[in-house]
């Protein structure tokens, strides 16, 4: 899994046709029974991530889209420099019980690891190394980039009772000890959010209500506060979508995107204006309902 961070060309929404990706999630070839096939708890060995060319204080490296099949498998669609994904790529399989999975590039590099939680105990990849015990208290991830200000990408993390934790990361792919970031925040059936949103070179990210509105938190780039409070309203009727992400830009036009499911399996890409609001969605391709998890 790799991340990508070449200078990009404006404008490019190619994987809105399906030529830089798959148009239906079953498509493309797959690399099954190769050196990339790997046994339970395990992961091939490069995940990769590419760098937004987005005004930002230092790059926010794009990541591709994950999903878990329902016999356990994880594929993978790299992000492409010049915008879109790749044909799907077997990760490796056994990951049917973990109960979350989430990605991020610790050393803010190309190079990202997975994390999977089973039974409370979260693994990194590759290598199978374990971060730590407990971390079932948690039901939403969020790897935003370098939310908190220092050296390394940071993670979010919502516990059952509504707060929302920060973890700075270290270059080993490990975690300092949380922060909290505030309560409330189980007023929210979806948090994401990859890079700056709305031009200031912070991360930001966005979070759906109960009603389907859709919000901004904006990034401070400090660890202590990490989002300032007061929220910007992005718009109403998000409820349609089961799975909401912002990877970076996807689309390769140098600025941060959101991509989004509904509930018949159509994976759209709302393109960020780089203002803090989104363009008309653009259909990216359709049976994406065949993962049971996507990230």
């Amino acid at each position: 899994m790799k991340a990508k961070a070449a200078a990009i060309a404006a404008g490019a929404l190619a994987l809105t046709l399906g030529t830089t990706m798959a148009a239906s999630a079953n498509d493309g070839p797959v690399t099954v029974g190769t050196a990339h096939a790997v046994s339970q708890h395990s992961s091939r060995s490069a995940f990769s991530a590419s760098p937004n060319a987005a005004a930002a204080a230092e790059p926010i490296w794009a990541l591709g889209i994950d999903g878990r099949d329902s016999a356990g498998n994880l594929w993978d669609y790299g992000p492409r420099a010049n915008g879109g994904f790749d044909s799907k790529e077997n990760m490796g399989n056994g990951f049917g019980p973990a109960k979350a999975l989430f990605k991020n590039n610790p050393a803010n590099d190309e190079n990202v690891n997975l994390y999977a939680n089973f039974g409370g105990t979260l693994h990194m990849y590759p290598g199978n190394k374990v971060i730590g015990t407990g971390w079932s208290i948690y039901n939403t991830f969020v790897t935003p980039g370098n939310l908190g200000g220092a050296a390394y990408p940071d993670l979010l993390a919502r516990d059952s009772a509504g707060v929302l934790w920060e973890y700075l990361s270290n270059k080993d792919g490990t975690f300092t000890g949380r922060r909290k970031v505030g309560g409330g925040w189980n007023a929210f059936t979806q948090i994401t959010g990859r890079g700056d949103l709305n031009g200031d070179g912070k991360p930001d990210i966005v979070a759906r209500d109960k009603s389907g509105v859709l919000w901004m938190y904006k990034g401070t780039g400090l660890a202590d506060a990490p989002l300032n409070g007061n929220r910007v309203r992005i718009g109403g009727g998000w409820n349609t979508y089961n799975k909401i992400l912002g990877l970076g830009d996807s689309n390769g036009d140098a600025v941060n995107d959101l991509i989004a499911r509904d509930s018949a399996g159509v994976l759209y890409v709302y393109a960020g204006t780089g203002t803090g609001g989104f363009h008309a969605r653009a259909k990216i391709g359709t049976g994406w309902n065949a993962f049971n998890y996507l990230f």
